[in-house]
């Protein structure tokens, strides 16, 4: 994540995935943008769909659930964000 906030300027990326058997986001936002966009706010928000919780500061944030079948709900969100 930390990567791709130096290559990719303007950006809010957002990953989520299934680790074993667990849902998990990862939200990273460019140092640019981090006056528009909360990493820690956007993952709260998300967490929410995967039954779970999470946190950070503007430029990043984690979370991890419960619920793997969250995961699609918490994707369409992310694409509205």
């Amino acid at each position: 994540m930390f990567q791709l906030k130096k290559e990719i300027p303007n950006s809010v990326t957002i990953i989520i995935s299934d680790a074993g058997e667990k849902p998990m986001i990862t939200v990273g936002v460019s140092a640019d943008l981090e006056a528009n966009y909360h990493a820690g706010n956007i993952v709260k928000e998300l967490a929410k769909e995967i039954q779970g919780g999470g946190g950070g500061n503007p430029g990043f944030a984690t979370a991890g659930g419960k619920n793997l079948d969250g995961i699609e709900n918490a994707y369409q969100k992310a694409l509205e964000i």
